[in-house]
Parts: structure tokens; sequence; C-alpha cells
């Protein structure tokens, strides 16, 4: 391979001085990684052939180069590369006549002549070749040889590799004629510098005037772009139209006759359209376009009836009263219209926050407009340099069985259903009794069951899995701390807005708390099961196996710790329990795998004025948050060994907690910022506040409502998940933060965060955020005595060959009510479920 050849002498020490090393490595970019893939291509090729036997095939090798993933993209990046190295091998020899002589005398030594630009498109046309070759090759082989099927096999996947590679080219061409668009429109516009860049495109332009004043008009130009809005001053000019320009025809000729100065430029992520009237719109052109219609047979009707010989007033008058009637309603139609044709656009930054007000020439343009941009600020999420949005799945209501039932906490199983996928336990409470509502996700997420389970506000929520497998020894793997165990917590929620405990009717309690004894019903098969652990405000802990149907069966056991149990958490093998006392609770596992929950330990943490509401595990320690101050817990020796408070604000305690890496985000009460915190150092690396992102989102919302909002905003949940930061507020908008990376020196977050609003969230308050994997995965070999948990080995997907792609995450919020805050308050049944808990879900 001569390129191959020609990047090994530039980069040797005799050619060193030519040009530079990192030049070198642009121009010949994947030539290595190619010439790598068809060596072994090569070799194997050669083995085959040498057989000598007339059965042999060869298609299968054909295939197997082009399934590879990696030569696919060797070639589609060099490719995509390609006139990059074309350009600078170009200005390469222009600017060194070394490296220009060198080029002369490396062509005159080809067996063909060829010059470095003819041997650099050679790649680009192998796979081409390999089609040509392939159907030589079919056209001589029997259809009864073994290799007639895999050769036409592998001419279709050639052709398809071929398609993507030119689909590559060809998107590389328009990338370049953009860039010269681009750089043509900053020489139009007065002012406006910086405008070209890789990965900007410009979408469409408008003209429209602007209101700043009452009485005052300004004409205006919106020229936008894939990632930002310029708006541009407009006057008349006279002259020709310019030779050699890169601007379309029909572009060019309408802005020819005039002259543009920047008035602003701005970032589409600090854009929003302050209200969306798209569907009105639409409603009100096509009422327009109807009456115009009706017009124009009616008009066609009295010229029809003036050409009667018979008398005909009363009808030339019923006439004449329809065609008023349908003229009056196009005037209140078209007064309607201007209004519509209206946009206001909310500019967002830290400093402040603006409205811009613009008269587009019709409404048609104004629809066509929003469209495009809100178009624009979707892909602006979805490009190559940023994380894809979460794709909203749907939004489940939950009916209340009682009044006042809200949701409290919620969590994945660890267990596995009939579908080989987990379920999610949703807590919620009246105060009187607490309830379970069981998510499943097969075949589409719908609630299975929803069922009263004790009669006390369910406060936390844990998934514990199984009791490790014992040894052949006998039971020594319980008696040790298993190195690699589980960690599962509850989703975290704030729970400030609860309602006050509430008195319950006794003999309904001594109904419900029925139970069977730990000692009881625990053979040593339900011990390899996972469990789900609920905590009670009456100082209880309910123990369900994951597999249990709860309408059908009560729980596994319970048993009372002595105090409301405000947090559940797992870690080594052990079960955690934070209550109100102050106390926290450890509980272990017997010889049996059971718990053994008579023999407990209990660790004094705090008193009952400040109890642990909240616990963490981070880096093998508990973080156990009392009011605003965080204790460290080692969970070895049971001793705090730190201990920092949380922001310095008098009496606001710590509402959430999560981590990530080396990093733990957490939260306080009536407070919308959440900070970080190294989880070795116990630094605050930086601070997060929402209220700006919240106050974006809010934009489209009614003026007391918003205000209202914003006035008592806070964070009430956070979820860390898939590298971003699921923030949860009292104003029911959800705000997701890219989680910054973390090393364990990092003393400071200096990059600013990018925080983005979803679209849709709830009414009243995020209760909780929470996080269930979506892939099926297979059952435990080792409950052979359970056919539910057996799987088909090497026939599972999870066994074949290859790496394993990410699990897919559905994100799950509850709160009150559902609302997209793209259309607040537009539409008819806005409100109607205010009161009505609902699940929101995403994929991640």
């Amino acid at each position: 391979m001569y390129g191959r050849g020609y990047q090994q002498t530039l980069k040797s020490p005799e050619y060193s001085a030519i040009i530079d090393a990192t030049l070198v490595d642009d121009i010949f970019f994947q030539v290595p990684e190619i010439h790598d893939h068809h060596e072994r291509f090569l070799e194997d090729l050669k083995q085959r052939l040498d057989s000598r036997d007339a059965s042999i095939c060869i298609g299968d090798l054909f295939l197997q180069l082009v399934n590879d993933s990696n030569v696919v993209e060797s070639y589609t990046t060099y490719t995509n590369n390609w006139k990059t190295a074309q350009e600078a091998t170009k200005a390469a020899a222009q600017a060194k006549p070394a490296f220009r002589h060198f080029l002369v005398a490396r062509a005159r030594e080809h067996p063909g002549k060829l010059d470095l630009k003819a041997l650099l498109i050679k790649p680009v046309q192998r796979f081409p070749q390999y089609e040509l070759l392939l159907k030589r090759l079919l056209k001589h082989t029997n259809r009864e040889h073994p290799d007639h099927a895999l050769v036409t096999e592998a001419i279709g996947l050639v052709q398809q590799v071929s398609s993507r590679i030119n689909e590559v080219e060809k998107e590389a061409l328009q990338h370049e004629q953009q860039q010269l668009f681009l750089k043509e429109l900053e020489n139009i516009i007065e002012g406006l510098v910086g405008l070209v860049q890789p990965d900007r495109t410009f979408l469409k332009h408008d003209f429209v005037t602007m209101h700043p004043g009452l009485v005052t008009r300004k004409e205006r130009c919106l020229f936008l772009f894939s990632d930002l809005l310029v708006i541009t001053s407009i006057k008349r000019r006279s002259g020709t139209i310019r030779k050699g320009s890169n601007l379309p025809f029909t572009l060019l000729n309408s802005l020819e006759p005039n002259k543009f100065k920047l008035f602003k430029f701005i970032p589409l992520d600090d854009l929003e359209i302050a209200r969306s009237r798209d569907e009105s719109m639409k409603k009100l052109v096509r009422e327009m376009e109807t009456l115009q219609e009706d017009l124009q047979t009616l008009q066609h009707i009295s010229k029809l009836t003036k050409a009667l010989r018979c008398p005909r007033g009363p009808m030339e008058e019923a006439v004449q009263d329809m065609i008023a009637q349908v003229q009056k309603q196009l005037a209140e139609r078209h007064g309607a219209d201007s209004q519509l044709m209206e946009l206001e656009l909310t500019i967002t930054t830290q400093e402040s926050m603006e409205n811009l007000t613009f008269m587009f020439t019709s409404a048609e343009k104004r629809a066509l407009w929003e469209e495009a941009f809100n178009d624009a600020k979707h892909k602006l999420a979805m490009s190559a340099d940023r994380r894809p949005p979460p794709e909203f799945v749907s939004a489940l209501p939950i009916r209340k069985t009682r009044a006042g039932l809200q949701f409290t906490c919620a969590t994945a199983t660890l267990g596995l259903n009939a579908h080989n996928l987990k379920d999610v336990w949703v807590c919620n409470s009246d105060g009187y009794v607490g309830q379970v509502c069981v998510l499943s996700l097969q075949p589409d997420p719908t609630v299975a069951c929803c069922n009263g389970v004790c009669n006390a506000r369910i406060l936390s929520i844990a998934s514990i899995p199984a009791a490790p497998q014992p040894t052949r020894n006998g039971n020594e793997a319980l008696c040790s701390v298993i190195q690699h165990s589980s960690l599962t917590t509850g989703s975290d929620s704030s729970d400030e807005d609860e309602d006050e405990e509430l008195p319950v009717d006794e003999d309904l309690r001594k109904r419900r708390s029925e139970s069977l004894p730990p000692e009881m019903g625990c053979d040593d098969s339900e011990n390899q099961q996972p469990t789900m652990w609920l905590g009670t405000e009456d100082g209880f802990i309910h123990v369900y196996n994951c597999s249990d149907t709860i309408r059908i069966k009560k729980n596994k056991f319970k048993f009372q710790p002595g105090s409301p149990v405000h947090c559940i958490i797992h870690l080594d093998n052990r079960v955690f329990a934070s209550l109100a006392n102050g106390d926290i609770i450890i509980y272990r596992r017997d010889l049996s795998g059971g718990w053994n929950v008579g023999d407990r330990q209990v660790v004094s943490i705090s008193t009952a004025a400040a109890p642990v509401t909240k616990m963490l595990a981070v880096a093998g320690k508990l973080w156990c948050a009392t009011m605003n101050t965080v204790r460290v817990l080692n969970t070895i020796t049971l001793q705090v060994e730190h201990s920092f408070m949380v922001g310095g604000e008098n009496g606001r305690g710590v509402s959430c907690m999560v981590s990530a890496g080396h990093g733990v985000w957490v939260s306080v009460h009536n407070s919308a910022a959440v900070r970080l915190y190294h989880a070795a150092t116990y630094e605050c690396l930086c601070e997060v506040n929402v209220a700006s992102a919240v106050t974006k989102m809010l934009a489209g919302c009614d003026d007391i409502i918003r205000q209202h909002k914003a006035a008592c905003l806070r964070v009430t949940s956070l979820l860390a998940c898939r590298d971003l930061l699921w923030v949860g507020t009292s104003a029911g908008v959800i705000i997701t933060v890219p989680l910054p990376h973390l090393a364990h020196n990092t003393h400071r977050v200096q990059a600013p965060l990018n925080m983005v609003g979803i679209p849709y969230g709830h009414t009243g308050h995020v209760r909780f955020l929470t996080s269930v994997e979506l892939t099926p995965e297979p059952r435990p070999s080792r409950l052979k005595g359970h056919s539910r948990y057996s799987f088909k080995g090497k026939d599972h997907p999870h066994h074949q060959a290859g790496t394993a792609a990410p699990a897919k995450l559905l994100v799950i919020s509850g709160g009150d009510g559902y609302e997209d805050f793209r259309s607040s308050g537009m539409s008819e049944l806005a409100g109607r479920d205010d009161s009505t808990n609902h699940l929101l879900l995403w994929q991640v």
C-alpha cells in the first residue's frame, strides 16, 4: 500500500525536516488502520487459496471483512477526512518546496506513475472495486457451489457499505459548500464576525418588523442557523448583483437589494418561544381557507342569480346576506390572524431576561419559522458533541383510591418478572394507609396492580439482593462480607409537604398488620430471592419477595425497629435503616441466609431532634444526613470518621443526596441550589442553581402561576443516571445537568454546567426520580428449583459473541399532575388532571 509507504518515509529521521509529523498524520489519517485490516484479510485469503480444494469458499471472508464494524468505521472516517487530506497536501506542497520535490520524485517511482492525490482516492474506490470483483466471481461460480450463496450475500453487504461511504462523501461535499455559504453571509452582514464554524449550518431567513415601543416599528431580518439566531437591521441600497457569489440565486435575489447590519447575535440555548400558537394557527388558517372558498362560491352564485329572468328579489337578498356574513367572519379571522403573525421570543441569560416581539408578514410564515426554530433546538441537543436528550415515552396517570394519596418513594426490583424484566414499586400514602403500585414494563409500561400494604405512610423503600450462594464447605460465604455486593437504594425525594400524622383505625391496623413471623415460612429457597424492604412512619419494616404479587400475597415478614424508618440501604451484605430517634439499625444474615432481625446492631449517630433522614453509600462509607450536617460513617468500625456542614444555612436540612463517581450531589430544604462535594476530600467543588433554567421552562405559564412557583422554588428530588444529573423541583420542572468528570485530585469544577429543562413535567412537585433497566436479563441459572428463573444458556442474547451494548434505561419521575411546558395553558385539557398523580417515563 503506497500511502503507507509515504507515511513511514516522511516520519523517518531522514525526512523529518521536510514536513511536520502531525501534518503527516492528518494527511494519512486512518491509512495505517486500513492497511492492517487488509493485511489480515490478505493472509486469510492466501491460506484459503493455498488449500487447492475445489470446494473452498472465499465469500465468507468478504462477509467477515464487511461485517467488521472497525473496518467500516475506518473507511467512513477516512472518506470523511479525504477532502481535508487533499487540501493539507496541496497547502504543504505550496509552502514547502522540499515536500513538493519529494512528491514529484515518489510519483516517478510509482509503477503507474500515480501521484499522492491519485493514491489518496484509492481507499474511497475500494468497495466499488470489491463489488465488481465479486460480481465477476459470481458469474463464474456454479449455483450448486457452497460459495455461490456466500458471494451473493457479500455483494449485497458491499453495496450497502459502498452506499454508506458515498453518503459520507456527499455529506463532506455539502459541508464544504455550507462553509463557503456562511463566509458569504458573513461578508454581507456588517459587524458580523465568527459566523463560520464547522458544525454550523444556515436554515432560513425572514423579513419581520419589530416593535420596541408603542409607536415605533423597525424593519429586521432574522437569520436562523443550527445553533444561533442573528438579527439584523435592514437598509435599502442601490446596485447590481455581485458576481461570483456562493449564495443560492433565490436567496441572493431577496438579500441583494438590502444592506444588513448586525443587531443581535443570540445562541439558541438562550432562546425560547414565549408562547406557542402553532395548533391554533393551523386551525385558523384552515377556517380562513374555507371561508374564502365559500365567499368565492357565493359571489359566483350572485352572478348567476342576476342572469335569471324570473323574479329574483328574495334570492338576491338571501345571497347578499350570506356574503355579508362570510365577509364579517373573514374580517374577524383577519384580526386574529394579525395576532398570530406575532412571535415573542424570550432571551434568558445569567444576567437578565429579555423579551423580543416580531411581526411576520403572514401567519403561515410565522408557523414555518417556529417549526424550523423548534427543529433546530432539537437537533442542537442531538448534535455529536452533545448528549442526546432523553426520549419521552409516556405519562401514566395513577388514579387515587383515596383522597390525598401522594407519592413518597420508588425503586426498581432486583428480581426479574416473567418477561426477564424488572418491575418498579411506587409507594404513595395519605397518612392513614401506605399503598404500593407495581409498574410493569412489558409489553408497554403499565400499572399492574395498586394495593394497600400498611396503615401508615411509607417513608422509604429499598431493593435488597438475594443471599449469597453457600459454598461446598458450608455457609462460609454467608459468614463473611461479600466483596462485590450490590448497592441499591430507593429514589431520593423531598418530604417537606407531606401531611401531618393522623389517627388510624386500630381495628383496621390490627387486621392489616397480620404477618408471618421471621422464623417461619422462610426456607432456604426463599432466601435466594431478592426482597423489597418498606420502612413506615409507624416504625415497622415490611419485607416482600420481589416476585410476590401484592394483590394476593401478604408480606414475607415484618418487624418493628421502634421508631419511624426514614431511609433503608443495603451495603456489604447488611441492611442499614435510619430511624427518627437518631439511631441507625444494622441487620445481618444468619447462617441460612435469612435476616437475623432479633440480633441487630444499633449505632447512635444523632438524636431525635436531628434524625438521620438520608443515607448514601459513597466509596464504601455511609454518608448520613442529620439536619444540615453530613456525618461519614465507617461501615467496618461503625464510627463516625468525618463530618461537615452543607452550605451553612441554619435550619435547612439535607433533602436529597445522590452519588456519581467521585462526586456527591446534595440539596437542602427550601433551596433551588445543588452542591457537588468530592467523595474523598469532602470539598465543595461547585454549586448549581436551577432557578434560571426553571424560569425559562415556565415562560409560557400564566404570570401568577409562574411568580408563585418561582417564589417558593426548591429542589425536591435528585437522580444521577447515564452521565446526567436529574433535578426535580417543587415547580414540577425537571432539569438535567451533565455530570462533570472528576478525578481524585479535583478541587474545583471550573467549566460552567449547561442546565437543560425537559419539556415534560408535573403541575405540582416532583416527588421522586428513579431508573430501571429496560434490557431483558438472563435468569440466574443457579436457581434451578424455580422454573421462572431458567434460561437457555448460550442461546440467550446476553451469551452471544461480541461486545454487549449498554442497557437501555427508563427514567421515571413521580409527581402531582402532568404538564407539557411547551404549551402550558393553551390546551383545553389544561388543569384537568392537576390533582392526579402521574408517572412520567423517559428512555435514555
